[in-house]
């Protein structure tokens, strides 16, 4: 069964076209500015000057036993691996120095995770379709292990996870199971014609095991651009809910055009062993552009749908996404028409709040304002939605039509209680930075406390700049 967008999505509330309830009240605190290094690198490339800071890092920033990490690269090319004791600690940083970054692609970015169950700290590092680099540390040493904090914690660069396994990635992406253990997945494949692959970390045996194909490249796609055979997913992210189900939603990206298109969404109830659609039926194999019951709203490839952007599940295991595209009356508006531009001008750009009740229900709530950077968002205890995103100043570039080199950090609000349709904009701090904006999930989960990532800009091509870690708290007013 294909779900269509409009038997598959409520509107709740299109701006300017009725009256919303009271807006979201809250009160921002901004109750930490930390210096993590005074000189991260910078990079002149087809992606812009950012390398720290990227939409597709999950993750850059984690908290464990009441210590936050931060992987980046210096201003001397290393990879650094930054860390403090909460809530003020000094960061401190190991630079590993056998490993050389010569790269000025902004896809090869850092990704760290943590594993609860042995406190093994893991660093996937520099690769565009190029042999994995990976290290990990020795068990025990994420927390408050009492060793210095330093390289030889850590073992050597390797390419691969399972012995006698070489392989090839792209976009690494850590993230924690409900018992405390640790997965990894990333593409195989190139934009266009990849395939997502996942992979599960004992801790017991501190081995790598049961690498799976969890969606697939296959498939004919037709639509008014013409028909594509080859595709990739871009996720908005992997995530458990509390009934330890992983959620995961994508966007295709064909090869034909280069253009994303739809919403998708599917589930696992076995810890991504095999995945069911959003109607509760398994899939035969791995989710493809033509697999039943996974599109849950169709957008165009002619609306300028941005790829890999945000979701969060809350505590009543409801699925929340937040993505940017254009719509006929947005391009209408802004003088435009569908297809003129890849991603659409940016006076056509909203963001798109979209989750899924636990019936299998989705719902969409359009922002008012102009979109800015790829956002993400994190649902409170209370399950009222915070969103973060970097909005450009006047005088700021875009590049790739979407990447902020002087951007302002923003954050919105809506409440649950309005069924998050009176999203507001609760918080400016004015740059500028050159980064997406990313936040410390893991942090944020236990402590209420949301921990930004800030890069300011550099005056000159290369330069490198302060990198730096902001606090913020809320309450309802």
């Amino acid at each position: 069964m294909k779900f269509s967008c409009r038997s598959v999505i409520t509107l709740l509330a299109l701006p300017f076209a009725m009256s919303l309830p009271v807006l979201a009240e809250f009160e921002v605190d901004k109750i930490g500015d930390s210096l993590v290094d005074a000189g991260a690198l910078t990079i002149r490339g087809g992606f812009g000057q950012c390398i720290n800071g990227l939409s597709f890092q999950q993750d850059a920033v984690v908290t464990h036993d009441g210590y936050q990490y931060v992987g980046y690269y210096d201003g001397n090319r290393r990879v650094c691996l930054a860390r403090r004791k909460l809530p003020t600690g000094d960061w401190k940083i190991i630079r590993f120095t056998d490993y050389d970054f010569k790269s000025n692609d902004a896809h090869n970015i850092i990704s760290i995770g943590i594993c609860p169950k042995d406190a093994t700290i893991h660093v996937a590092f520099d690769h565009h379709g190029h042999p994995l680099h990976y290290r990990v540390s020795r068990k025990g040493a994420a927390g408050d292990s009492g060793d210095p904090w330093e390289a030889s914690l850590f073992g050597p660069v390797t390419s691969e996870l399972e012995k006698g396994r070489p392989i090839r990635i792209t976009y690494p992406r850590f993230f924690q199971t409900p018992d405390g253990s640790l997965q990894f997945c990333y593409r195989q494949g190139g934009s266009g014609n990849g395939d997502r692959m996942l992979v599960d970390y004992d801790a017991k045996t501190g081995k790598w095991t049961d690498t799976r194909q969890i969606d697939s490249r296959k498939g004919l796609f037709k639509d008014a651009m013409g028909e594509s055979r080859s595709r990739c997913s871009y996720p908005n992210g992997y995530g458990y809910g509390p009934d330890g189900k992983l959620h995961a939603t994508w966007v295709w990206r064909e090869s034909s055009q280069g253009s994303n298109h739809d919403l998708i969404y599917a589930y696992s109830e076995d810890r991504g062993r095999t995945w069911l659609n959003n109607a509760g039926r398994l899939l035969s194999e791995p989710a493809g552009v033509n697999s039943p019951g996974i599109t849950v709203a169709n957008i165009s490839r002619l609306h300028g749908l941005m790829n890999t952007h945000g979701q969060a599940v809350d505590l009543q295991g409801r699925v929340h996404v937040v993505m940017w595209h254009c719509t006929d009356e947005t391009l209408r508006a802004a003088g435009s028409k569908p297809g003129e531009h890849r991603w659409g001008p940016p006076k056509a750009r909203r963001y798109h709040h979209y989750w899924r009740d636990r019936d299998g229900h989705w719902s969409h709530q359009q922002t008012p304002w102009q979109a800015g950077s790829r956002p993400k968002i994190f649902m409170d205890s209370s399950d009222n939605a915070f969103m973060i995103f970097g909005t450009s100043r006047r005088d700021a570039r875009l590049a790739d039509g979407h990447l902020h080199s002087k951007g302002t950090l923003v954050i919105a609000a809506a409440t649950s209680g309005s069924k998050w349709q009176d999203w507001k904009i609760v918080h400016r701090e004015r740059g500028p930075f050159v980064n997406e904006m990313l936040g410390d999930v893991y942090r944020w989960k236990k402590q209420g406390v949301l921990s930004i990532m800030v890069q300011e800009t550099p005056e000159k091509p290369h330069q490198p700049t302060p990198l730096r870690i902001l606090d913020f708290s809320f309450s309802k007013r």
